[in-house]
């Protein structure tokens, strides 16, 4: 149910720019992204408590995405504090390339 609600705000979202092609593609990569982020929340709270995880490549991907190419505030709107996101963004800056967008992974 809640993946048919995201799916729907997906598609009235890319109607919505359809008149805009690549601000649609930036769009549908950072809502891709965030989707991706949602099922890295485990290891993200086991990185934030325990200090010493590790976030995997795909979900730094998903951050790293979010932060730099789509909202930079997003993080902490989820929920996330600042010094969090911070910790996570550094984290991931250092541990992967920046990706340009979604990696090619299937969501969950």
């Amino acid at each position: 149910m809640a993946l048919l609600k995201h799916g729907l705000l997906l598609l009235m979202v890319v109607v919505w720019f359809d008149g805009h092609g690549a601000a649609t593609r930036d769009m549908v990569e950072c809502w891709s992204n965030l989707i991706q982020l949602k099922s890295c929340s485990n290891e993200i709270m086991h990185f934030l408590i325990n200090g010493g995880a590790d976030i995997g490549s795909y979900c730094c991907c998903a951050i790293t995405v979010i932060t730099h190419n789509c909202w930079p505030s997003m993080l902490t709107s989820l929920g996330y504090t600042y010094q969090e996101t911070l910790y996570m963004r550094s984290y991931c800056q250092d541990a992967a390339p920046t990706p340009s967008f979604s990696p090619s992974h299937p969501l969950y």
